[in-house]
C-alpha cells in the first residue's frame, strides 16, 4: 500500500482471499468495506500506527465479504523505506485463519462445559495466555496481567521446581506435557490441578507454541488421602488384632530373657554372699543379664512397631530378615497350635523397597492364616513352611504354605475380597489388607493349593533397583 494516495496492490490469491476481482480498483477504502464493522477500528489503527512510526503491525480481525461469507484474518505488515528515503510502502500478508479459531472456539466452548482452563503459551512471543478458568483456578483476577512468572508465582512452593523441569522438558524435547501439581493462591489456599498441553514446532523442529487445558482435581485428590487414611487406620487395626491373637507368643519371648536376667541376678548374690568373687565370672554374668536385656528389648521393640499408628518410611530391607523375626515371633504359637515350623530361605536375595512393619504384617497375617488352616488336621501332619526365593524376572517372592483342608474352588475367588471370610468369627478384612499392602509396594499376591495337600499363599516385590540386576 503507498501510504500517501493509499492504493494497495494485491495478488490473486490476495483478491480470491477477499473476493475482489482482478479488475477492480483497491485501496485502502476498498479493503476496509470488507472487514467486520465491529473490527474496522482496530485494523484501522494498527495501520496508521504502522505508518506514523514506521514500524509493524500484527493483528487478527474478521472479514465480512460480499456473498456473506464470515472469515477470520491473520494480518501482518511492516513500512519499507527506499534506499534514499524518498518513497515509503506498506507491504503486508493476510492469511485466512477461520478453521483455527473455528476450532479454538468449539475447543473453548467444550472446556467451559466440561469446567476445563484454557491456556496458550507463544514460545516465540514468550507470552502466556489464560481463558477465565484458568484464572480462577489459579487465584488471578481478570484484569490482571498474565506472564509466565505468574503461572510459577502460583505453583507450591514444593512443587515449583517439578514442575518447571516437566514443562521444560515436554516443549525442547517434543513431548506430551501432563503433570499432576498443587497451586498456593495468594489467601493461603491450596488447590490441586491437573494440567496437559501439546507443543506446535517448525520444520526444523523450534518450538513455536504450546497450547493445553488445565483442570482441578482438589475433590479426587482429597478422596485419594481420605481413601489412604482409612486403609492405614484400618491395617492398624489389623495389626492390633493380630498381636492380641500372638499374647502367649510374646509372654513366651520375654519370659526367656526375663527368666535368663534373674537367675543370673541370683547367682551373682550367691558368689557375694560367699564373700569369694571372682571377677571374671562375674564380668561373664553381667554381660550375659546384659545380652538378655538387650533380647527382651528386641522384643518389646518390636511389638512397638507393630502396634505403632504411623507408618514407617520405606527403606532397603532383607525379606529373610523379615522373615526371621516373624517366626521368632510365631515361634510359641506354633508350639501351641502343635505345627512344625520351618524355613527355606534364599541365602543370595536382593533387598526391596518397603515399610519393614508392613511386610511383617503381611507375613504375619497370612502364617495365623495357616495355622486356623490346620485346626481340624492331625497333629502329626501339622507343618507350615515359610520360603523366601528369587524370581527370574528380578522380583522377590516370599511363600507361606501349610497342610490344610486347601482352597475350595468356590473360595478361590473371592479369598482377597473384603468382608469375605470362611471363619466363623472373622471379619474378611485380613486378607485384603494383606492385599492392599502388596500392591501399594508395587507386588502381587496369589493363593493355589499345593502339591499333596493344603495351600499355599505367595507373594512378590520388586528388587531395588540398585540391587536387581546383581
Amino acid at each position: 500500500m503507498d501510504p500517501v494516495t493509499t492504493e494497495i496492490w494485491m495478488s490473486e490469491s490476495a483478491r480470491t482471499l477477499f473476493q475482489f476481482d482482478s479488475q477492480t480498483h483497491l485501496n485502502h477504502a476498498a479493503l476496509q468495506n470488507r472487514v467486520h464493522p465491529e473490527d474496522r477500528a482496530l485494523r484501522d489503527s494498527a495501520v496508521k500506527h504502522a505508518i506514523e512510526t514506521q514500524g509493524q503491525y500484527e493483528i487478527e480481525y474478521r472479514a465480512l465479504l460480499p456473498d456473506g461469507t464470515l472469515q477470520w484474518i491473520a494480518s501482518r505488515g511492516r513500512c519499507i523505506t527506499a534506499k534514499d528515503g524518498t518513497s515509503t510502502r506498506l507491504i503486508g500478508v493476510s492469511i485466512d485463519v477461520t478453521p483455527q479459531k473455528e476450532a479454538q472456539d468449539l475447543f473453548r466452548l467444550a472446556a467451559e462445559g466440561s469446567h476445563l482452563g484454557v491456556w496458550h503459551w507463544d514460545e516465540v512471543a514468550k507470552t502466556l495466555t489464560w481463558d477465565g478458568a484458568t484464572r480462577e483456578m489459579f487465584g488471578i483476577p481478570a484484569d490482571a496481567e498474565i506472564t509466565i512468572d505468574t503461572f510459577y508465582t502460583a505453583l507450591h512452593p514444593d512443587d515449583a521446581e517439578r514442575v518447571k523441569q516437566t514443562w521444560r522438558h515436554a516443549l525442547e524435547l517434543r513431548l506430551p506435557y501432563q503433570i499432576e501439581f498443587r497451586t498456593q493462591r495468594p489467601n493461603g489456599t491450596v488447590r490441586w490441578v491437573d494440567a496437559r498441553g501439546h507443543g506446535y514446532y517448525d520444520e526444523a523442529g523450534k518450538p513455536l507454541w504450546m497450547t493445553g487445558v488445565v483442570f482441578d482435581i482438589t475433590d479426587r485428590k482429597e478422596a485419594e488421602l481420605q481413601t489412604q487414611q482409612n486403609r492405614e487406620e484400618l491395617s492398624h487395626l489389623s495389626r492390633v488384632a493380630a498381636m492380641g491373637e500372638l499374647t502367649a507368643s510374646i509372654a513366651h519371648e520375654l519370659n526367656q530373657p526375663l527368666s535368663g536376667i534373674t537367675s543370673n541376678a541370683a547367682a551373682g548374690q550367691r558368689f557375694i554372699n560367699r564373700g569369694k568373687v571372682d571377677l571374671r565370672e562375674l564380668h561373664d554374668l553381667l554381660g550375659d543379664i546384659a545380652a538378655d536385656g538387650r533380647r527382651a528389648g528386641d522384643v518389646i521393640r518390636g511389638i512397638q512397631g507393630m502396634m505403632k499408628k504411623d507408618v514407617s518410611a520405606r527403606r532397603p530391607i532383607n525379606l529373610n530378615d523379615i522373615v526371621i523375626r516373624v517366626v521368632r515371633m510365631v515361634k510359641a504359637s506354633a508350639m501351641l497350635h502343635s505345627c512344625e515350623l520351618g524355613t527355606f530361605l534364599d541365602p543370595d536375595l536382593p533387598m526391596v523397597e518397603g515399610d519393614p512393619v508392613q511386610v511383617q504384617q503381611v507375613l504375619l497375617n497370612l502364617i495365623l492364616n495357616a495355622f486356623d488352616a490346620m485346626h481340624d488336621t492331625p497333629v502329626t501332619h501339622r507343618k507350615m513352611v515359610i520360603a523366601t526365593e528369587r524370581n527370574v524376572d528380578g522380583t522377590i517372592r516370599t511363600s507361606v504354605r501349610d497342610y490344610g483342608v486347601g482352597i475350595s474352588q468356590e473360595v478361590q475367588g473371592r479369598l482377597f475380597e473384603q468382608f469375605f471370610t470362611t471363619k466363623a468369627n472373622g471379619l474378611g478384612m485380613g486378607l485384603s489388607i494383606v492385599r492392599s499392602i502388596v500392591e501399594s509396594h508395587g507386588g502381587t499376591i496369589a493363593a493355589e493349593n499345593a502339591d499333596g495337600s493344603g495351600a499355599r499363599f505367595q507373594f512378590t516385590l520388586p528388587a531395588c533397583a540398585e540391587t536387581s540386576s546383581v
